[in-house]
């Protein structure tokens, strides 16, 4: 930041965010072109943890009584 003779302030961020525009493109780039797959070891373990969470909340309203 620069302070100049008069007080007036002046803030050069355009090198910054013009980087920051640019490496947002490329990530987004980068996302499009890198072929998914879910059935990897991570993508099991947070299936797992999502139908453990599913079940919990399906049993929550189970009383124990069974209607005959």
């Amino acid at each position: 930041m620069d302070i100049k003779k008069d007080g007036v302030t002046h803030v050069d961020d355009l090198d910054h965010e013009f980087h920051d525009a640019k490496v947002a493109v490329q990530l987004s780039e980068d996302a499009v072109h890198i072929k998914q797959s879910p059935w990897t070891s991570s993508m099991l373990k947070l299936y797992g943890c999502l139908t453990i969470a599913y079940l919990c909340g399906c049993l929550n309203g189970y009383d124990g009584e069974v209607p005959l």
